[in-house]
Parts: C-alpha cells; sequence; structure tokens
C-alpha cells in the first residue's frame, strides 16, 4: 500500500483528505504544522508529501525545498496545496492543487504523482 504524509493546518481539511485517500486504500499519515512534521517523520518515507503552503508556524514551500534538497527524499514526489499561493512558485514540487479543489481532481492528480 502507498504512504502519503499530509501537511495541513485546517482540521476539517485535513480529515477530509486522510478519509477520501484511506477510502482509496493509501495508508495516511497527517500533521496539523510544520514543527510536527519535522518532530516526526525520521527515517520514515512516504510514496508522497501533501502540502499546505500556509502552515501557523511555516510554509509548505520550505518544507518542500529541504524535501528536494534531502537526498532520502529528493525524489519522492511533493503536491502544494493553497487558496492563496501563486501557481507560478511551486518552489521544486511536482504538482499544485488550488483550494477549494474538487475531490475527483485531487485523487486523480495523487494518483498521477505515485504512477
Amino acid at each position: 500500500m502507498k504512504e502519503i504524509f499530509i501537511v495541513e493546518d485546517d482540521d476539517g481539511i485535513r480529515d477530509l483528505i486522510e478519509f477520501l485517500l484511506v477510502s482509496q486504500q493509501y495508508v495516511v499519515k497527517t500533521f496539523p504544522t510544520a514543527r510536527a512534521f519535522k518532530n516526526n517523520i525520521t527515517g520514515e518515507t512516504p510514496d508522497l508529501f501533501l502540502l499546505d503552503i500556509m502552515l501557523p508556524d511555516g510554509n509548505g514551500l520550505d518544507l518542500c525545498k529541504e524535501l528536494k534538497k534531502n537526498s532520502n527524499t529528493s525524489s519522492i514526489p511533493v503536491v502544494l496545496m493553497s487558496a492563496h499561493a501563486d501557481i507560478n512558485r511551486m518552489e521544486g514540487a511536482d504538482d499544485f492543487i488550488a483550494k477549494p479543489f474538487d475531490v475527483d481532481e485531487l485523487l486523480n492528480r495523487i494518483e498521477k504523482q505515485l504512477a
């Protein structure tokens, strides 16, 4: 089973995405903040990172840059999401999803990155 790490500060959105992905047979770990993500991923490598850009204690663009610089995670797809971001500033991410997102589009983009 493919594993996805989600960093999203909005509880409702995080729970919705987790529910959707688990229903599609993905293993999901969720993190509400950049700090929680950094403190709990030591040595773990998922198949995909799904990162919100606007976080209360950091931002997904910086997390993406860190993941892409790290030799252990540089080849893992990173999908950024935001309601506020300029789509041209993907900062090395593999894809971008604008909020609010269409559920089917979210699932299709994730499947495409994992193919």
